[in-house]
């Protein structure tokens, strides 16, 4: 395919794909600390600012457990499940990366 370029493909410790916009969703909150919302999180991190794309993203690193809702955490807004922040699995991740 003409133009077509791989993206670099990174897997855990326990060998599960982490994607370039996981990725780069999981490094954000790390370097900026815990988003308020997944709502934030997911407008920050999807192309262009899309937000349902964003959102299928912010739902894989939950899922894989590399990012957490803390519904208790000061930073979580009143409306929302919880503030998304950094697990233990996903700094082990960002430090086995970097």
């Amino acid at each position: 395919m003409y133009g077509h370029t791989n993206p670099e493909v990174r897997s855990t410790e326990a060998g599960e794909q982490v994607g370039p916009k996981m990725h780069s969703a999981i490094k954000r909150v790390k370097q900026s600390g815990p988003y308020a919302s997944m709502n934030e999180l997911a407008i920050s991190v999807g192309p262009n600012g899309s937000q349902d794309y964003g959102y299928r993203i912010v739902k894989r690193c939950l899922k894989k457990d590399l990012l957490t809702l803390d519904s208790e955490h000061p930073d979580a807004s009143p409306g929302s499940r919880g503030a998304v922040v950094i697990t233990q699995k996903g700094m082990d991740y960002l430090s086995n990366q970097e």
